[in-house]
């Protein structure tokens, strides 16, 4: 965010763990290790520290960020990660860009230039958003639960919502006619994942039973988080293994480019240069090659 500061904000630091896809955004003044691991502190003493910490600055940058870490936190034992492979990678890229273009959204609604306020917002909608990867957004394979917005998130009619502003208003509201059994049997019978709504508002149950099966449920959401992930990586392979039989590699005098080129992208010429046999057996960058030719 650069070209776009906040005041002295001007980069966004996306933090996301690779299981449940759920996405933390902070604003950040600078990209210096010692200020992304000042907030990725706070992060850890929220929700746990991660085994491997990977970032798209490089593995040198992230082996800069946990010897910070380690130094603010003797407690603390991580490892930088090695480079992610492509499905990650993409996974990431996919992430950045919906967080742009949400973020964009809602600026202009906003009519507001404060893209650091609008963070948290945009964080919230990211993470409530269903996941194709997952089959569930990452709110809720993260806490087992769909995102709640208060009352809203309830069964009760909205247009006495908009009147409720105490406790004792809602108190009033449920002896005046609004049934919270029928409420929790209509949340228990739609997919299991909105039991918390209404019945954990109102309810007198136990909380350990609670707690209980909170636990239960965001184990399995993350059990079926990671069976889906296992699911798309395998397509992903496949469609990565067809494609790359339909690809070809370009050789020169110097060795074989890294890169393969679908058939769109080069001209057959008719003269021939140099023979297959000829290519030496090592890979080598179209800049290294261009830079032997000059």
């Amino acid at each position: 965010m650069q070209a776009q500061p906040d005041d002295h904000y001007k980069f966004i630091m996306v933090y996301q763990n690779h299981l449940t896809k759920f996405v933390i955004l902070r604003p950040l003044t600078h990209k210096r290790a010692e200020e992304v691991a000042y907030v990725l502190i706070d992060i850890f003493t929220t929700f746990g520290a991660p085994a491997i910490l990977q970032s798209d600055n490089g593995r040198e940058f992230a082996n800069k960020v946990v010897i910070e870490l380690c130094s603010m936190w003797e407690e603390l034992k991580i490892v930088h990660g090695k480079p992610r492979h492509s499905q990650s990678q993409g996974s990431v890229e996919r992430a950045n860009q919906d967080i742009q273009n949400i973020l964009a959204t809602w600026l202009a609604d906003n009519n507001s230039r404060k893209w650091s306020e609008g963070l948290k917002f945009v964080q919230f909608m990211k993470n409530r958003s269903f996941h194709h990867g997952t089959k569930r957004s990452p709110y809720e394979a993260m806490f087992g639960t769909r995102a709640k917005v208060g009352l809203k998130s309830t069964q009760i009619p909205t247009d006495l919502i908009s009147t409720l502003k105490s406790e004792e208003d809602l108190e009033k509201a449920l002896g005046c006619g609004i049934n919270i059994k029928n409420i929790n049997e209509k949340h228990e019978k739609s997919d299991g994942s909105d039991k918390d709504s209404a019945k954990e508002l109102f309810s007198d149950e136990d909380e350990n039973d609670q707690i209980k099966l909170r636990i239960e449920s965001i184990s399995s959401n993350r059990s079926k988080s990671a069976e889906n992930l296992k699911v798309q990586a395998k397509k992903m392979k496949n469609l990565s293994e067809e494609l790359k039989d339909n690809l070809y590699e370009i050789g020169t005098n110097e060795g074989r480019l890294h890169q393969l080129y679908s058939r769109n992208q080069f001209t057959i010429c008719k003269e021939v240069f140099i023979q297959a046999d000829d290519v030496p057996p090592v890979h080598i960058s179209l800049r290294e090659v261009a830079r032997c030719k000059m």
